[in-house]
């Protein structure tokens, strides 16, 4: 083989290598999850699932850590200036909740790969 040919045999393994490595690290979605929890008489939890909603698709995951962080603050914020009662620990918003048994309703900002649906299979 030529020199020629070696280096543009090395280069298209580069490219390959390359393209595999990004592909294998993919995209990342952010999502918000939503849920009710209640505690009844008998000090027993009760969580009633209310929503998956995909916020926004990024390029890294420690690009979607950070704005899983940024957006459970805004959401905490958003909450608190509207006078309602919520705690905020890591990216998980806790609120206080009127006019339903489930007293008490939460916000979990979750980073997944694009591969992964987090509502799990879907239905025919």
């Amino acid at each position: 083989m030529t020199q020629l040919g070696r280096a543009a045999l090395f280069l298209v393994l580069f490219l390959v290598s390359s393209v595999t490595t990004a592909y294998s690290e993919g995209a990342w979605v952010l999502w918000k999850h939503s849920y009710a929890v209640f505690v009844d008489s008998n000090k027993d939890r009760h969580r009633r699932e209310v929503s998956w909603k995909k916020v926004t698709a990024t390029a890294a995951k420690s690009d979607c850590d950070e704005r899983r962080v940024r957006d459970a603050r805004a959401e905490y914020h958003t909450l608190t200036g509207k006078g309602v009662r919520a705690t905020l620990a890591g990216s998980e918003v806790g609120f206080d909740q009127k006019n339903t048994r489930f007293k008490r309703g939460y916000r979990r900002f979750e980073c997944w790969p694009d591969t992964v649906d987090p509502r799990g299979p879907k239905g025919k």
